[in-house]
């Protein structure tokens, strides 16, 4: 599977000026390709997953302040060698 291909999970802020059309934006997120997890209209900000090629498109809706990606880190199981 190409990378591209591998959903990536996001944090969108969305700008102070464009909090009163939260709804529009969140509408505009998903037409982007964003798949929505949690939308927390109380700090304008949406959370979910998207394809890792498409995340710039989300930089282009309107009312996007900033997108940021989420980096999981995993632990080694205590029973491994590597602690």
């Amino acid at each position: 599977m190409d990378q591209a291909d591998n959903p990536v999970s996001v944090v969108v802020s969305v700008a102070d000026d464009h909090l009163d059309s939260f709804a529009e934006v969140v509408t505009d997120l998903r037409r982007a390709g964003l798949r929505v997890d949690d939308v927390l209209a109380t700090v304008g900000m949406v959370t979910g997953t998207i394809a890792a090629d498409s995340v710039e498109a989300l930089d282009a809706v309107p009312g996007v302040a900033e997108v940021e990606c989420q980096h999981a880190h995993r632990l080694p199981p205590p029973e491994s060698d590597v602690q």
